[in-house]
């Protein structure tokens, strides 16, 4: 399977840049193989249940094979994942993002670029560096702009009203909100006590979540509510404050997904913000959270989600990762659970580097 390229760069200004790429796919999420892949075993088998769920990979150039997913919007229709060059030589990266059966391009400059998040319009968030300042930017309506805020910083969720959460890195980060389509970044206060602190996802109604950092260099959970208001998060029962780090990393219509780390316990975290609860999971990455609950991330080696039951489903992977740390990880979940996003462990390269692949995972 080849891809078709399309070149269309019209560069107005210094931030505003059209799409310039794009890969069609004559079937949906079909790979090109790198001459340099260690050819892949048969992908394993799917739980043997009524949670099948099948693996498919996002596409990328013919000469590329490393790819992770870093976001996703909530219904499932665009997914952002970057490309990385072959060894993983140098720091640029390729930005895509995946809707409709086509792959394209987003044109960030600088380097480690990274879209970071997504909602259903196509509209995307990100960062990059450019002359050793960290850049936030948006893609929107096919065009890259530059975010203005203090010192440079990230973009890192937006949500469907287009919306942006993210953080300055001046002196120290600090959380900040991009409202109404402004390009001019809105500070978030800080609790008490707190000497820095980053805004990771905002919900759609414009509830944000983030994490704070004391002066003894410990993380706490927070949220900023619409009406200006915000509160730190619960610990869950057992944990040791004195050398706890809690992190709050992703919301959905009021469940918060995260994670702790403390003597004897590192686990992921799911928060319900109307209930008031606080629960571990046993998911040890945490990271994406939709509004059922349900929780995505890994067991290692395994990608797995687990429902608000606390139901645990296993995904299937391409090569068996046993005996690698190099494991599947799932990052992204839709909010009906049935499409799921991450990367999977996909062998070595020539060089004897480790290859990961950008996928998804379709449950019935």
């Amino acid at each position: 399977m080849s891809f078709t390229h399309e070149h269309d760069v019209d560069r107005h200004s210094n931030r505003n840049l059209k799409r310039r790429k794009a890969f069609a796919v004559g079937g949906v999420f079909l790979a090109a193989a790198a001459a340099t892949v260690v050819p892949y075993q048969a992908a394993s088998a799917a739980p043997a249940d009524d949670d099948a769920c099948v693996l498919r990979e996002l596409p990328m150039p013919a000469d590329r094979y490393f790819s992770i997913v870093t976001a996703m919007s909530g219904d499932g229709d665009v997914i952002a994942y970057r490309v990385y060059p072959p060894g993983l030589d140098g720091q640029e990266r390729a930005t895509y993002l995946y809707e409709d059966g086509e792959a394209v391009e987003v044109p960030l400059p600088g380097i480690d670029q990274i879209l970071t998040g997504v909602n259903s319009e196509g509209v995307a968030v990100g960062s990059t560096w450019v002359d050793g300042l960290l850049v936030p930017y948006v893609f929107r309506d096919g065009e890259l702009w530059e975010l203005g805020v203090e010192g440079g910083g990230k973009a890192t969720d937006v949500n469907e009203h287009g919306d942006i959460a993210g953080y300055s890195d001046e002196d120290y980060t600090q959380p900040v909100v991009w409202r109404d389509d402004s390009l001019k970044a809105e500070t978030l206060p800080l609790p008490k006590g707190a000497v820095s602190g980053i805004a990771s996802s905002i919900d759609e109604d414009g509830t944000i979540v983030g994490t704070y950092h004391t002066e003894d260099g410990l993380s706490r959970p927070y949220v900023w509510h619409p009406d200006g208001t915000g509160e730190e998060l619960p610990a869950p029962e057992g944990t040791d404050p004195a050398e706890m780090f809690l992190t709050a990393s992703s919301i959905a219509d009021g469940w918060v997904g995260g994670n702790v780390y403390s003597a004897g316990l590192d686990t992921g975290v799911r928060w319900n913000l109307e209930d008031g609860t606080v629960e571990v999971t046993d998911v040890v990455t945490g990271l994406a959270i939709n509004e059922e609950g349900t929780v995505a991330g890994a067991v290692e080696p395994h990608a797995v989600f687990q429902e608000a039951d606390g139901k645990v489903v296993e995904l299937p992977g391409l090569v068996a990762p046993a005996g690698n740390w190099f494991g599947d990880y799932a990052t992204e979940i839709d909010d009906d659970g049935e499409i799921i996003a991450g990367q999977v462990y996909a062998g070595q390269d020539e060089a004897d580097v480790h290859i990961l692949k950008a996928v998804v995972w379709i449950c019935d």
